[in-house]
């Protein structure tokens, strides 16, 4: 099974599943970075485990899932060089304005939103007088974890990722085993 092929979307959907455990349902949505951030970084670490293992994303287990996430940006980048390739895996900010990816895109434009960079947030102005210019948007999106971090999701979210999968595994109809 390649991740580019039918490995994806099925790694995309269970990884969407699985954060849809952690988050309250209002920011399980396309326009929430921390959504979208969990979700990309699931899918690439199951995408990557079902290809290592030949294996559906559906058959990896949460348990694995989450050791896998618990060891951090480092190894998920291990991993993510079997669904983009080893030079992109350990790149940042190859494209820095990915566009947030969609549902029918591949893994790479995931990955390259994983690991783009993002402007800082600048701090409020005490005076509460308005911004002189626009405060930077994370294209838009909501966000909570990090808020004003420049860092890019993958090096972010490996540990809210595991936090997820262990919700998953505490719901009473957990998204796969």
């Amino acid at each position: 099974m390649t991740p580019t092929g039918d490995g994806w979307s099925p790694a995309l959907a269970r990884a969407g599943r699985i954060t849809a455990c952690f988050q309250p349902p209002a920011l399980c949505t396309e326009q929430n970075w921390d959504y979208i951030g969990i979700r990309g970084l699931l899918a690439v670490v199951l995408a990557a485990l079902a290809s290592q293992s030949r294996r559906s994303p559906d058959d990896v287990p949460l348990t694995e899932l989450r050791q896998h996430c618990e060891q951090g940006a480092r190894h998920v980048r291990d991993l993510a060089a079997a669904v983009v390739g080893e030079d992109l895996a350990h790149s940042l900010d190859t494209a820095p304005d990915a566009p947030v990816p969609t549902a029918g895109q591949p893994p790479l434009a995931t990955w390259l939103w994983l690991t783009r960079l993002w402007p800082p947030q600048p701090p409020d102005d005490i005076s509460g007088l308005p911004p002189v210019r626009p405060r930077p948007q994370w294209d838009g999106l909501t966000r909570g974890i990090a808020r004003g971090h420049a860092g890019a999701a993958v090096d972010l979210l490996p540990t809210w990722a595991a936090d997820a999968t262990e919700a998953a595994m505490n719901t009473r109809q957990p998204p796969g085993r």
